[in-house]
This record gives structure tokens, C-alpha cells and sequence, in this order.
């Protein structure tokens, strides 16, 4: 094969095993991002025989010393394949280069496009059914986008050295729960964290959300709230509310103050979105765009997630994972509201074991798990509700506080 003949992806094939023959090049920048499946044919050959020297003799490579390497490692390669490698072999430069940003430039490029056509393969296998891999497919399309340059798509080396790392878990919590229910049991939430609050029909889950957000808003916090069951402006109208702890009477009669406050203090910070029928991707892609500091999703239960899945608590897992990868990949904090079974009917105590329909799925996949336990009447008279934490990974703490419900001004205390 001459030179001549070469295509324009062997060419830029060719101009990277050239650079990989420079030892320092390879190790310091790229040795992580090349892999022997981006290369064709021949090439494959050069590219194992390049990375076998290097992790061997640490030197740079004269193409004379690669054509020996080559012949060492296959001896029972046939002339004509042979020929053909020596061939590209000669085209390759005799000296290495001093310079490395050029380099690393087309190694970029080569890289760009061999995720191009990993995401085409992908997409091509999922249009025919022989995939639902959707995560992988849009882990890459993310790399590409940021260019966050890896031979992995699944997973990131964690970089931080030991200081960076005790730094990260001495501060406060990105979201401190700076009010007196459960401040003095768990003392807040970070970026990254899923969170689960759950309760019975009717026992305040919806208001508890809803004054939760509203403290969120205090410490301006970008909040966005997802409703697909409640009336979206209705919980809207609860967070204000919360807000200003005051009763729709109090707040018509004092509107002209409070819409002054209500446009400084809660509008720049407040998104309250219908979410009826919407997806886990559309959520992802709102985080992309927008960058919230929190989310609530109510309920997450009923958001639509792509796949077959042979039963309900396989589609619920799925959904709650991608939950928390929405949470990690953007940073932010995500609040998943879920209705609890019969079991937690009447009950002081409510744990995670009393979610409805998946249980270990759900749970397996949050870092703090709230539920909100209501004994006796379902009168509005009835304001005592148990805050119940059988889930935390912030700092181990389990167990019950009592509080009350005001329905009339959508708080607790």
C-alpha cells in the first residue's frame, strides 16, 4: 500500500502513531485517551507494538526500532502483511517532535472522531432494538459536547489529592436544613445528594415540600419544582406561603407589599413547572440548560423513562437511578416524592420498607429518606406529623421528631 493510497481516516491514523513514538507524549497526555480499538486493519499492529515498548523501555521509538518490535512480536505473519506494515511504517517520522500542543490537538481530533462513531453505532443499535443502553449513549454525547476527553465512558478517575478531599467533607452542607425540625439530627444536604420524602394520601408530604422548598429560596437557592399530580399553581401558591408563613387571607389583604417582596425575594429564585407526562431525559436536559441548585420531583414515581421492563419495580429503579445521576452529573440536589403503601397507614414511624411498589430499588439508590407519619383523625384539627428518617448517609443519624402541620399557612414547626 503506498501513501498515495492511504484514505483520509489512515492518514490521520498514521499521523498518530508517529506521535505516540515520542515516550514522554504518550505517557504524560495521551496514554489514557488512545485505545487500540480506535485504530483499523494494520494499524492495530503498530499501536500494540508502540504501547508494548513503551511500557517496557520508557524511550522514545525510531521507526526502524518499531519495525523491529513488530517483527519480534509477530514472527508468523505472513510477507505481504508484513510489507504492508513496513510500508506505513516509512511514512512515519524519523525524529520526534520537542513540541506537544499540535500533537495533542489531532490526537483530540482523532478522538473526536472515533466518539463520533461510537455514538452512531449506539444510536444505530438502540433505533433497532438491539440496545436500550440510553445512559451510555448520552454519557458519551456529554463528553463530547464538554470535551472531557477519556477512553471511558461509564466511569472518572477521582483526581483530588488528601487535602482536597478533607476540605470537601469539613464544610457545611451546600443545603443546611437551617430550621428546627431536624437541623439538630441531620444538618443538611450537598450537591450530588437524591433524597426521598414520602407519606401517606393527605398527610401534608406535598406542604412539607413545599415549606422545605421555601427555606431553600431563604438561603436563594435556584428551586424547581416538578408537579405531575397536584395542581401546579396550587403548589406555587404553597410555597409562597411557606415563604411568608401567613394564610391566603393575610396575604390578599396585605397583597401590595407582599407581590414587592414576593418579586425580590421568591420570583428570581422559584420555578414551579406542570411536569405531566415528562420524561427522565427531558429533566436531564432542563438541569443542562438551566443549572438549578435543587429540584423536586412530584412524584418522581410517575416520570417516563425509556426500556421494557418485565415488572413495575424494574421500571421505578431505573427511574430513581437515573434520578441520581441527573443529581451528580449536574450538581445539584434532588428531592424524589413518593407515596407510601397501606403499611404506613395510622403509624407514627414510618420507614423506607413502606414505600409503594419498589422498595430496596428505590431506596438502594438515595441518601436520605424521609417519611412523614400521621396518626388519628384525619381532621384538620389533627397537626401532629413524626418526621422519620430511616435512610441517612450524611451522618448515619436515624430515627423520629415530632412536629406539627399549619395547612392554613403551609408550614411545619
Amino acid at each position: 500500500m503506498s501513501e498515495s493510497t492511504l484514505s483520509t481516516s489512515t492518514s490521520l491514523e498514521t499521523q498518530v502513531l508517529g506521535y505516540l513514538l515520542n515516550f514522554k507524549f504518550y505517557d504524560e497526555r495521551v496514554k489514557n485517551i488512545i485505545t487500540r480499538d480506535m485504530f483499523e486493519g494494520r494499524h492495530v499492529t503498530l499501536y500494540d507494538a508502540i504501547k508494548y515498548a513503551h511500557q517496557n523501555y520508557k524511550t522514545d521509538l525510531h521507526p526502524r526500532q518499531l519495525a523491529a518490535v513488530v517483527a519480534d512480536r509477530n514472527p508468523a505473519m505472513p510477507t505481504s502483511a508484513m510489507h504492508e506494515i513496513y510500508e506505513i511504517i516509512d511514512t512515519l517520522p524519523s525524529q520526534v517532535s520537542d513540541t506537544q500542543d499540535l500533537e495533542y490537538d489531532v490526537v483530540k481530533n482523532f478522538w473526536v472522531r472515533d466518539r463520533a462513531r461510537q455514538i452512531g453505532e449506539k444510536a444505530i443499535a438502540i433505533f433497532t432494538g438491539e440496545s436500550e443502553h440510553f445512559g451510555e449513549l448520552k454519557t458519551l454525547i456529554d463528553m463530547v459536547e464538554d470535551g472531557r476527553m477519556s477512553d471511558k465512558t461509564t466511569y472518572t478517575e477521582v483526581t483530588k489529592g488528601l487535602s482536597e478531599l478533607l476540605e470537601d467533607e469539613a464544610g457545611d452542607p451546600d443545603f443546611p436544613f437551617d430550621w428546627d425540625i431536624i437541623s439538630s439530627r441531620l444538618p443538611g444536604m450537598d450537591r450530588g445528594n437524591l433524597g426521598i420524602i414520602f407519606a401517606r394520601p393527605e398527610t401534608g408530604k406535598t406542604t412539607f415540600c413545599a415549606f422545605t422548598a421555601s427555606q431553600y429560596i431563604k438561603q436563594k437557592q435556584k428551586v424547581v419544582y416538578w408537579a405531575n399530580e397536584e395542581r401546579a399553581d396550587k403548589i406555587k401558591t404553597r410555597i409562597i406561603q411557606a415563604y411568608f408563613a401567613q394564610t391566603k387571607a393575610e396575604m390578599q389583604s396585605a397583597s401590595d407589599e407582599l407581590n414587592d417582596r414576593y418579586m425580590a425575594e421568591v420570583d428570581p429564585y422559584l420555578t414551579v413547572m406542570d411536569a405531566v407526562g415528562m420524561s427522565m431525559d427531558e429533566l436531564n436536559d432542563y438541569a443542562q440548560l438551566n443549572q438549578p441548585d435543587v429540584m423536586f420531583c412530584d412524584q418522581l414515581d410517575k416520570f417516563r423513562v425509556d426500556g421494557n421492563f418485565s415488572r413495575g419495580d424494574e421500571r421505578l429503579k431505573e427511574i430513581y437511578v437515573l434520578a441520581r445521576e441527573v443529581a451528580k452529573r449536574n450538581k445539584l440536589l434532588v428531592w424524589a416524592v413518593s407515596q407510601a403503601s397501606n403499611d404506613g397507614h395510622d403509624r407514627q414511624f414510618i420507614d423506607y420498607n413502606m414505600m409503594d411498589n419498589s422498595k430496596t430499588g428505590k431506596a438502594g439508590e438515595a441518601d436520605v429518606i424521609i417519611g412523614i407519619g400521621k396518626t388519628g383523625t384525619s381532621e384538620e384539627e389533627n397537626t401532629v406529623r413524626h418526621i422519620c428518617i430511616s435512610k441517612n448517609k450524611i451522618n448515619g443519624w436515624h430515627g423520629m421528631e415530632t412536629c406539627h402541620i399549619d395547612v392554613h399557612r403551609g408550614v411545619y414547626y
